[in-house]
């Protein structure tokens, strides 16, 4: 299943196949600007490693949609995926997590202090990126994704017994943290294409959308998904004491959970046994079903989104890549 899905994205992007190709060579040249063996080794890992690249696609299809194909499109895409990368390289710091898309995470591999330096060298990267467009209101349109991404670090979900509250700050965080850079993908192309006001709108509600059925896909395969095919353990997220929309929706129907699952509930991170425990609970109830709905519902609004913008086989592509989000078992 796995490799089929890997083919189904390869052939959603052919249409931007060229435009990825130099995307890549960006990214690659970032890399080998450093003169430092160190800080070249990390840039080469992080960014010439496995990746989606959903991010630098979004944008080169909305590019194909109105007919642009410019420097200033492959630039804004590797600025994002850079970017994108140095939030990675950071997270990967605080949520202690030990490995990244099958790989030791650089923290590990080198230590922290190389990885907060990588992290914020890359920070720069991709701000010089976008600065070569010359377009201010990009710049603003990072700047204030930063700073939505860096806030979510600072919400901390905690269950009071009430679902409802704690679900609307799950939702507040994965928008900040995820949603929003995927929206930046849209709201920066739709720039570069000169697209109205309402198509604007319309290309912004669809990354947002897209950005939250992606991540709450993301958590549900923590829980269910396979680590040789995910790159990531089963049971992180839960080791590490984040609290994720399938724990939520556990807590929500039973009325005597698992002890692990409560104190994950007050902040407490899990043991490996713990986790264990977690995930087979979880996966025993109707959490999964029911953030799956969620993943779909969200799916649906980036779709209804799409369908505001003129006919073209690039939306279609854009249309593919949603099923794909909730869809993927990686």
């Amino acid at each position: 299943m796995g490799s089929q899905l890997i083919r189904d994205l390869d052939s959603i992007l052919t249409p931007i196949e060229v435009g990825l190709e130099r995307v890549e060579e960006v990214l690659s040249q970032c890399a080998a600007e450093s003169e430092i063996p160190v800080l070249h080794s990390v840039l080469s890992s992080v960014l010439g490693g496995p990746a989606k690249r959903l991010r630098p696609a979004i944008t080169l299809l909305v590019g194909a949609g109105y007919g642009v194909e410019t420097d200033d499109l492959v630039h804004l895409a590797a600025g994002t995926e850079a970017l994108h990368s140095a939030t990675l390289v950071h997270d990967d710091i605080v949520d202690a997590a030990a490995s990244r898309r099958g790989r030791p995470a650089i923290h590990v591999a080198w230590s922290d202090a190389i990885a907060v330096l990588a992290g914020d060298y890359l920070f720069a990267t991709a701000a010089d990126l976008i600065a070569r467009l010359d377009k201010p209101i990009i710049v603003r349109q990072f700047s204030r994704t930063i700073h939505l991404m860096c806030r979510s670090e600072f919400i901390d979900p905690v269950f009071d017994g009430k679902a409802d509250a704690v679900r609307a700050q799950y939702l507040e965080k994965i928008g900040n943290k995820t949603a929003s850079l995927v929206a930046l993908s849209c709201d920066a192309s739709a720039v570069v294409v000169e697209a109205t006001p309402s198509e604007a709108s319309a290309l912004h509600d669809f990354g947002w959308s897209l950005g939250m059925a992606f991540q709450i896909t993301d958590d549900i395969l923590d829980v269910v998904g396979d680590p040789d095919v995910t790159g990531k353990p089963v049971g992180g997220d839960l080791q590490a004491g984040l609290l994720t929309l399938p724990a939520i929706e556990y807590m929500d129907v039973e009325s005597e959970p698992e002890p692990c699952i409560r104190r994950l509930m007050e902040g407490a991170q899990l043991s490996p046994g713990e986790a264990a425990v977690a995930i087979e609970a979880i996966r025993s109830s109707s959490a999964i079903e029911t953030a799956s709905r969620q993943a779909s519902m969200f799916a649906d609004k980036a779709r209804r989104s799409l369908a505001r913008l003129p006919s073209h086989p690039a939306f279609d592509s854009l249309a593919e890549l949603v099923t794909y989000a909730t869809d993927r078992n990686r």
